[in-house]
C-alpha cells in the first residue's frame, strides 16, 4: 500500500508540474522526490515483514521518520508561510515588464483568464501601449463595442488560482503527514514485536 502511495505522489505531482508557475514548481518537485523515496524504501518494509527481520523493519521505520520530518518541514515552514498574493503580483509584474518591452508576455494570462492588463485595460493606456488581441472579448459576446475588451485585470484572477493551488498543496501535505505518521507507528510496533520474538526464541 505504501508503494502505491509513492507512485500516486509521483504521478499527481508530475502531471501538475507543467500547469503551475515557476515559483510553485519546487514544492511539486519536492513531493516527487518524497514519492520516489517512499516507493524505494517501501521495499525495506516489505522485506522486513516477509522475513520478519527486525533490522530491516527498524531501518524502514527510520527512513519513514526522516521523510515524516521533511514533509512536516514543508507543510509548516515552506507551504504555510508562502504568500500567494505576493507570488501572483511578482509573476504578473514580471510579465508586465516584458509586455512593455515589446514581448506579449501577458497574452497567455489574458487569453486563459479572460482579463486585460494587471489591474485592468487602463494599464495599457497609462503605459501608451496598444491593447493586444488577447484582451478582446469573444465576437459572440453581447457586450457593446465601447467595452470590447475584458474589463477586469488579471491580478485577482491569478491570485485566486494561486490560493486554490496552495490550498490543494496544503491539504495534500497534511494527508502525507498523516499517512507517513501512521506508517511509522505501524513499522515501530512491528519492529518491537520482532525484537520481542527474537528475545523469546533465545530462551
Amino acid at each position: 500500500k505504501f508503494q502505491l502511495l509513492g507512485i500516486g505522489v509521483i504521478v499527481v505531482n508530475a502531471i501538475s508540474l507543467n500547469d503551475v508557475a515557476k515559483e510553485t514548481r519546487p514544492i511539486l518537485i519536492f513531493f516527487i522526490v518524497i514519492g520516489s523515496v517512499i516507493f524505494l524504501i517501501s521495499f525495506f518494509g516489505c522485506c522486513g515483514a516477509i522475513k520478519e527481520s527486525s533490522c530491516l523493519t527498524w531501518l524502514y521505520a527510520i527512513f519513514l521518520l526522516i521523510i515524516l520530518v521533511l514533509t512536516c518541514v514543508l507543510a509548516f515552514v515552506y507551504v504555510r508561510n508562502t504568500d500567494e498574493q505576493q507570488l501572483a503580483r511578482t509573476e504578473l509584474n514580471s510579465a508586465w515588464d516584458k509586455q512593455k518591452n515589446g514581448t506579449d508576455a501577458m497574452g497567455i494570462y489574458q487569453a486563459n483568464f479572460k482579463c486585460c492588463g494587471v489591474n485592468g485595460p487602463d494599464d495599457y493606456k497609462k503605459a501608451n501601449i496598444t491593447i493586444p488581441q488577447s484582451c478582446n472579448l469573444s465576437e459572440n459576446s453581447s457586450t457593446t463595442v465601447s467595452h470590447s475588451v475584458y474589463p477586469e485585470g488579471c491580478l485577482n484572477k491569478v491570485i485566486d488560482v494561486y490560493e486554490q493551488a496552495f490550498h490543494f498543496v496544503r491539504v495534500f501535505a497534511w494527508i502525507m503527514v498523516a499517512i507517513e505518521g501512521a506508517a511509522f507507528v505501524c513499522a515501530t510496533i512491528l519492529g518491537i514485536n520482532f525484537n520481542n520474538e527474537a528475545r523469546r526464541s533465545r530462551y
